[in-house]
């Protein structure tokens, strides 16, 4: 065979292939770093070259050093002196009367709300402002107002535990010009589901209420008598002019256009730890009802099932069950599930509580039964109760009573109670600012310092009367909750306003349920009882720390963001769990299971006050596992999607609250699809919570009506037929 023949070479190329060499060996540094794998950027975030999103990331194994903390070692609480406790006060004749009626407040009786007393206080520190995704902070505001709650608002024990931006109990709280609009936003991403674009802007709505309490507490020359009505036509005139400022996503192709890769995260999947929404999707799917989008909460949801989670070691006060799978429809993604269990309490181990219940016995109470609920549950909660808890009961509609006032259970006699509770009867109409004022006076004046104090409201929370604004209400709240008065909310009624609740325990940082049924009603005031008044830990924050391999993708929660004051602090309460479901992307699609993931829990003590700490960190290859809380996970997320498509329908007309009543073809065939997918997806699943939820998508889908196969006719027609026959 001949020999190819010589091909010359050009002069340049020679000194092109010499120097190409040389320059890559300048270029490079003393790790060698192949074309086509990853190189860091000047932020030190680690980009794939080319933006190629299907290349292997190489990189040495990244860990992370999980501190350690001192062990929490408790015992049972302390026996309570009964002999120190506030004697009882009974006004149950004055506020039923002799036939059940109820008179006026005010008085001895009725206990009147007080006038506000202006004291100096000492200024309180000023609130950093932090501005996210990519803008730049706000300069700083000037010193905070000074009001300080008068004497009587304070009462016993209050030294040591307020808050130096306070206000008299009786009067409406401080209110201030509004801030700057807030250039802040969120991070993680979103599903861009219906369902989703609804939290989203309760969450922008909260964020702008946060902004105006602290542009509340730092702004100077406002007053603390300045009147509510004014204040929201600023609040509403700043609405009108400020501008929402959504990060920046840069351009480019694959991987490459993101920043994020390693970032640690704040996470939060509920900051008012509710099960309302769960338990208002389940009482209007038993009742043939229509599903608001708005109750659809897929972390609700989560937080209202149960999961598999580890014991907690007794020198911890939280445990992390870690999953991570690969997700079967989206490539490159990995579904992470934290399962997250606080410290077990039983009825001996809890503290005492100073418990004061603000009821509501307005008239539109006696629908639907709601008084009879309110009423069967405050008898249940009895037995929950042990000897040396503190108890008061404040009734409210257009006025405010309180027939019982420092009830010490062990000591008083029990009839007390049973008489103030079988007596209520609905009247008159809502006044809920006055009532929850009044409440956090009593519980603020009897205020116990090693008992967990405690006020919960039990309402429809249809305000009609008195100072119906939610931001009034939620900063009295909020200004408790500092002076560590907790709130709990507990709703009843279909048309309970959810809003109103989430916003005032949300700025109390309170757990709220909701009374549908006879069984919920034994559950939240029997079993569940202490979950719903007692914090193991208080002021909680969740970091996730991912390795640079890993980048938030979707956070199933309510609230995530890279800056901490982004994201609210909660209480963790009592025999509670939670499920941290996200989606994480991964560098050139695939897992590396020789790095780490870290989680720390920062929290308060709720006991000594002491600020704490833990972290887990887990390696990959121990944690990766297609697991049952993953595919549990999936499923209800799956079931709250297609509610929420469902929900977003247009109503047929002529619907009613029966089996079949809804004429609706296509929504119909889409409920079908809907039973086959989370079928398949339910498939070798043992679990009666996961049968139940295929049980209610049937029955939710039993409310339409199942097309008719068309079938071809001949009308009948001759000289006697009617006209329209032919």
């Amino acid at each position: 065979m001949p020999r190819p023949k010589e091909t010359r070479m050009n002069p340049w190329m020679k000194w092109i292939l010499l120097a190409t060499p040389l320059a890559l060996t300048q270029c490079r540094s003393s790790s060698v770093t192949p074309i086509g794998t990853v190189t860091p950027d000047g932020n030190n975030n680690v980009m794939l070259a080319h933006g190629q999103g299907d290349v292997a990331y190489e990189a040495a194994p990244h860990t992370f050093s999980a501190r350690p903390h001192p062990p929490r070692n408790r015992s049972d609480a302390p026996p309570p002196n009964l002999a120190a406790l506030p004697k009882m006060v009974s006004r149950i004749d004055q506020c039923y009367g002799p036939s059940g009626g109820a008179i006026a407040s005010g008085g001895p009786s009725g206990g009147a709300i007080p006038k506000p007393i202006k004291k100096p206080a000492p200024p309180k520190p000023k609130y950093k402002q932090v501005t996210y995704g990519g803008g730049s902070a706000p300069p700083s505001s000037p010193a905070p107002i000074q009001t300080t709650p008068s004497a009587g608002a304070l009462g016993k024990g209050a030294a040591g535990r307020g808050s130096s931006s306070g206000f008299d109990a009786g009067a409406a709280p401080p209110q201030s010009p509004p801030p700057p609009p807030v250039t802040a936003s969120k991070s993680a991403n979103t599903r861009g589901e219906t369902a989703a674009d609804v939290r989203r802007a309760e969450k922008a709505e909260k964020k702008k209420d946060r902004g105006r309490d602290k542009a509340a507490e730092e702004r100077p020359g406002a007053s603390a008598a300045a009147p509510a009505e004014a204040q929201v036509a600023r609040d509403e005139a700043e609405d009108d002019n400020s501008v929402a400022y959504e990060p920046v996503q840069q351009v480019g192709d694959g991987e490459a256009q993101y920043s994020d890769w390693g970032q640690a995260t704040y996470l939060s999947n509920d900051d008012t730890m509710s099960l309302s929404s769960a338990q208002r999707v389940i009482f209007a799917i038993d009742k043939f009802l229509p599903v608001p989008l708005e109750h659809i909460r897929p972390h609700e949801l989560l937080n209202y099932f149960s999961f598999e989670t580890a014991e907690v070691a007794q020198t911890d006060d939280f445990s992390v069950l870690p999953e991570i799978a690969k997700d079967p429809k989206q490539d490159g993604i990995y579904n992470l599930a934290l399962a997250i269990r606080g410290r077990p309490v039983d009825k001996q181990a809890r503290r005492n509580g100073n418990l004061t219940f603000v009821v509501d016995r307005s008239g539109s109470m006696s629908d639907e039964g709601r008084m009879d609920y309110l009423k069967r549950g405050m008898r249940k909660m009895m037995g929950e109760l042990k000897t040396g808890d503190l108890v008061n009961v404040v009734l409210f509609d257009h006025e405010v009573c309180v027939p019982v006032e420092n009830f010490v259970v062990g000591r008083d006699k029990p009839e007390v109670l049973e008489k103030a509770i079988e007596r209520m009867k609905p009247r008159g109409s809502t006044d809920v600012h006055a009532g929850l004022t009044r409440g956090y006076e009593l519980a603020d004046r009897g205020y116990q310092h090693t008992y967990n104090n405690r006020v919960v409201l039990v309402t429809d929370a249809l305000a009609n009367t008195g100072n119906t604004d939610p931001r009034t209400m939620s900063m009295v709240a909020k200004y408790y909750d500092e002076r560590k008065i907790r709130l709990s909310g507990v709703g009843v009624g279909t048309e309970f306003n959810d809003a109103l609740l989430d916003k005032l325990t949300e700025r109390g940082k309170g757990a709220y349920v909701f009374l549908g049924s006879e069984a919920e009603v034994d559950a939240v005031f029997g079993p569940r009882f202490i979950s719903l008044l007692e914090t193991t830990a208080m002021d909680v924050h969740f970091q996730l720390h991912l390795p640079p391999s890993l980048r938030m993708n979707v956070f199933y929660g309510e609230e995530s963001s890279a800056v901490k004051e982004d994201v609210q602090a909660i209480h963790y309460f009592a025999n509670t769990s939670q499920l941290f479901l996200s989606d994480l992307m991964a560098r050139g699609k695939k897992l590396r299971p020789q790095d780490q993931i870290m989680l720390t829990i920062e929290y308060e003590d709720p006991e000594s006050g002491q600020k704490m700490v833990e972290e887990r960190a887990f390696q990959l290859a121990e944690i990766e596992r297609e697991a049952y809380n993953i595919r549990k996970g999936r499923l209800l997320i799956a079931w709250a999607d297609r509610l929420a498509l469902m929900a977003s329908r247009p109503q047929p007309i002529g619907t009613a609250p029966i089996a079949g009543a809804w004429i609706d073809a296509d929504g119909w065939q889409q409920c079908e699809q809907g039973k086959a997918d989370l079928r398949d997806m339910a498939q070798g699943m043992n679990d009666p919570e996961v049968t139940r939820v295929l049980s209610l998508w049937d029955k939710f889908c039993s409310r339409y009506e199942q097309p008719r196969n068309p079938v071809r006719r001949t009308p009948a027609s001759g000289p006697d037929a009617w006209p329209s026959a032919r």
